[in-house]
């Protein structure tokens, strides 16, 4: 089992990865199989969408701009589930709006143009993770729904809020009211539980 976990932050290690990583360790530590790869969004040479409308999904979900995205899509596919962690800032990082954008766009455009066609992430677990210095996190993960919903994903929920993901504010490690890093815990073996099981 593959779980792929992507960070959205500008800023290497700190409190998004951290609560990426949480989720993903206890997912490790939940069964021996599970092997996971953290990708920092930052690191990623992915242009905004160039709204290549009479050139899009001429093949169904294949960009034409020859950046990193088609085989960070790849690596997605493979994963049997993803997470998606981000910070908030206006309202998230450029690349991470990037990434997103070009995604959803691909994904609307192929919809589109070939309505027989399934999507490649269509039921795939995906758990979701937002931070922040100290303002509501909600925003930012109704965007990260959103975008999941939008590639057809299956988006775990919990049973502490903010019930549909993981969220954080101000020092993670003393935030007791989202309790980012134990909640990370349980999200990470949701996942887990729910490829074993095809619950989706």
């Amino acid at each position: 089992m593959k779980i792929l976990g992507f960070v959205g932050s500008m800023r290497k290690n700190r409190n998004t990865y951290q609560v990426v990583k949480s989720c993903l360790d206890a997912a490790e530590a939940s069964d021996k199989n599970v092997e996971t790869e953290i990708v920092y969004v930052a690191d990623l040479k992915i242009e905004p969408c160039k709204a290549c409308y009479e050139l899009c999904s001429v093949k169904p979900y294949v960009c034409v701009v020859k950046d990193d995205l088609q085989k960070v899509l790849e690596k997605m596919v493979e994963a049997d589930a993803i997470v998606l962690g981000c910070p908030r800032y206006f309202l998230i990082p450029s690349k991470m709006t990037a990434f997103m954008e070009r995604l959803a766009c691909l994904s609307f455009f192929t919809e589109m143009n070939h309505p027989e066609a399934r999507h490649p992430l269509e039921d795939k677990p995906c758990g979701l993770i937002a931070v922040s210095g100290g303002a509501d996190v909600m925003p930012v993960l109704k965007h990260l729904m959103n975008f999941a919903l939008c590639l057809r994903m299956k988006v775990i929920t919990l049973k502490a809020y903010p019930y549909f993901g993981v969220g954080g504010e101000g020092d993670i490690t003393k935030d007791e009211d989202l309790k980012p890093l134990e909640n990370a815990k349980i999200l990470g073996q949701k996942l887990v539980e729910t490829i074993k099981t095809k619950n989706y």
